[in-house]
């Protein structure tokens, strides 16, 4: 027989365990109570921090237009680092009123750096503006200079040490921009973010010389070196070598003979932007025609310096190559800087010569350099 089977008790259900309260009560409030407190605080402190004023984020240009409309006539422009104040937006906070430095008020489409709560503006209406003066851009123009042979630097007695001994020298055909580059040609490149803004807006006589589409006519000014550079492989061209900038300025192939001066042997016919007849600032490129080498080049003997390829080197002429030389190697005791070539408003006349050397630290731009840029050309 099989033993029987005793039956089995019914087993007790487990006993319900209490809600977690506590648990509950941290997840459901007050957890997302510090949260809504945290970021409360946090934008409080952002809507205490927002102020009257932007900072141009970096990369950036603002342009400041006389309307809140993109095809508005242009008003100023300012690169990046600059603060400016802020008068107004329109209600979307698409777009800031700026006010600019002569009282008068303009738009600019807001950075997307900045978010609309870093800004303390009211919704303002647009108000009526003066039309600014408009500028006719001033054409690109290249001379085209043939292979020659000529001397360069000066015999003893005529000039300064750095330009001894006088040697010969064999260029090939290259071209040269007829005038220096100007400040709207400048902005171009930067707003094709290829240049960096100029390293400040103002010029001997003017803050917003930089600024305002009043001097885009004007040479460019407070660029450093690399950024001239920058400028030129960006046209399709390169800065001019030293030699190259002589020659341009200052070799007369009719007469077979290097000048003085971009205009001659003797004192300008005219009034030049060097020396006595200088203005206290510079000019519109081409204002002053006596001012002209032989080539035809515009403003090689002042308005403003201009950097060339090459370092520096005070004795590099008793090294040079004889055949298109590119200056020294920059080494040790070898370069101090990079040439600037040509007088400038700041200058007198002995500096206009033709033969004349200086240098500038190639990593700063000066209210009394420009430049303008060169490339090869078939001979």
């Amino acid at each position: 027989m099989s033993a029987p089977v005793t039956p089995h008790p019914p087993s007790a259900s487990p006993p319900v365990s209490p809600r977690p309260i506590t648990q509950m009560t941290i997840g459901c409030f007050v957890i997302p109570l510090l949260v809504g407190l945290f970021l409360g605080g946090l934008f409080w402190r952002i809507r205490r921090r927002a102020a009257p004023r932007i900072t141009v984020p970096g990369g950036t240009v603002l342009l400041v237009r006389s309307a809140p409309e993109e095809g508005a006539p242009l008003l100023a422009r300012f690169g990046e680092g600059r603060t400016l104040r802020v008068t107004g937006r329109t209600a979307d906070w698409r777009w800031l009123e700026i006010s600019l430095w002569d009282g008068r008020r303009g738009w600019a489409l807001r950075p997307l750096d900045i978010l609309v709560w870093q800004i303390e503006a009211s919704p303002v209406a647009p108000s009526p503006q003066t039309p600014p003066i408009a500028v006719t851009p001033i054409p690109e123009e290249m001379i085209r200079i043939p292979n020659a042979v000529f001397t360069m630097g000066s015999p003893p007695g005529v000039g300064e040490a750095d330009e001894e001994p006088p040697h010969t020298v064999r260029l090939s055909a290259f071209a040269i921009d007829r005038t220096e580059v100007t400040v709207g040609q400048y902005w171009q490149c930067v707003l094709a973010g290829v240049c960096a803004s100029p390293t400040a807006d103002d010029s001997e006589t003017e803050p917003h010389y930089l600024n305002d589409p009043r001097f885009d006519n004007h040479p460019v000014i407070n660029i450093p070196w690399l950024e001239a550079s920058h400028y030129c492989r960006w046209k399709g061209k390169r800065l001019p070598t030293e030699a190259e900038w002589e020659l341009a300025a200052g070799w007369d192939a009719t007469r077979n003979a290097k000048l003085k001066w971009p205009w001659g042997n003797t004192l300008p016919s005219g009034g030049v932007n060097v020396g006595e007849t200088a203005q206290p600032d510079a000019a519109a490129v081409g204002s002053f025609p006596a001012d002209r080498s032989p080539a035809g080049v515009l403003d090689m003997g002042g308005n403003v310096s201009e950097w060339v390829f090459d370092w520096y080197k005070v004795d590099y002429y008793r090294v040079a190559d004889e055949t298109d030389p590119h200056g020294p190697t920059y080494r040790r005791g070898e370069g101090t800087g990079r040439v600037v070539r040509g007088g400038s408003f700041a200058d007198p006349l002995p500096e206009a010569r033709t033969a004349n050397r200086r240098h500038r630290a190639e990593g700063y731009g000066y209210r009394t350099v420009g430049f303008r840029c060169a490339r090869d050309a078939a001979p």
